[in-house]
């Protein structure tokens, strides 16, 4: 992976693991990210719009809507996860897991091949995420199947995004993808009492982390245009380090020696795609 893609994927990481962060503090999480998102298609609109007249050729509607959904289903069971779970627990196992299944999509639809190297640096990274996942945490099978289940949801959008880049700018795509996520996202709470004075409550801040969530995923979509699928969304990984960091420092929760080292394999993998 050359010197540009690396950097973006890397930025993207830290960002998105404080986006995280500021969710696992909050109460009603999904109503938080409903905000955030359409905040995020608000931000990128003026640059939709002057670049490309904020519309999408007919053949990125249907990605480009999948993975809006995609989102939603993401942000429903990140919410419910962290309602329940470490932020350490939870982040490494839905990032890691992503990866799996954007790189499959990505060999089997979209003809990426992956030499000894990406291979290499792909199951080092794997290795790394498996050793920080081996904390015990309540509930430990319910956690880990809620956390897969959120790494099917990146891996699927992210595929989606992949797709609709193919047709579509990167700009039109996340605002679209952002305001169509975030409206439906808002629906699901529309019959909860008080509505308005929750999102006002954390508007400032929901309107940060949509700036932080726009930047984040704005940063890995620009990267998936001068790298493969597979090395870019592995590579984003490296924000498990950075969650689990944060999750001792703020939230604090154990981070023992164990996966200490599985950090440092992390990072090591992440040098290793680097080095291609």
């Amino acid at each position: 992976m050359d010197m540009l893609p690396w950097s973006l994927v890397l930025l993207s990481g830290i960002i998105h693991a404080l986006w995280n962060l500021k969710v696992k503090q909050v109460n009603n999480r999904s109503l938080f990210l409903a905000v955030a998102y359409i905040s995020a298609g608000v931000f990128m609109f003026p640059l939709a719009v002057v670049l490309d007249g904020f519309l999408i050729p007919a053949k990125a509607v249907l990605p480009v809507l999948l993975s809006a959904v995609a989102e939603t289903m993401y942000v429903l069971a990140l919410a419910k996860a962290y309602a329940r779970y470490d932020l350490s627990f939870v982040y490494p196992v839905a990032r890691g897991s992503g990866p799996l299944w954007a790189t499959a999509s990505g060999v089997l639809f979209f003809g990426e091949r992956l030499p000894a190297m990406g291979v290499l640096g792909i199951a080092v990274i794997i290795g790394g995420i498996l050793i920080i996942s081996l904390k015990k945490e309540k509930g430990s099978l319910s956690a880990l199947g809620l956390s897969l289940l959120i790494g099917f949801f990146i891996g699927s959008y992210s595929s989606l995004d992949r797709l609709a880049i193919e047709y579509t700018s990167v700009y039109s795509l996340l605002s679209w993808k952002f305001l169509v996520a975030g409206i439906i996202l808002l629906a699901v709470h529309l019959r909860e009492q008080c509505l308005w004075v929750n999102i006002k409550s954390n508007i400032k801040l929901s309107a940060m982390a949509g700036l932080f969530i726009l930047t984040a995923y704005f940063l890995v979509v620009l990267a998936m245009k001068y790298s493969n699928l597979g090395y870019v969304t592995v590579g984003r990984e490296s924000g498990i380090g950075f969650a689990c960091l944060f999750g001792a420092l703020f939230l604090k929760e154990r981070i023992g020696g164990l996966k200490l080292a599985g950090i440092l394999v992390l990072f090591a993998g992440i040098v290793i795609l680097k080095l291609i």
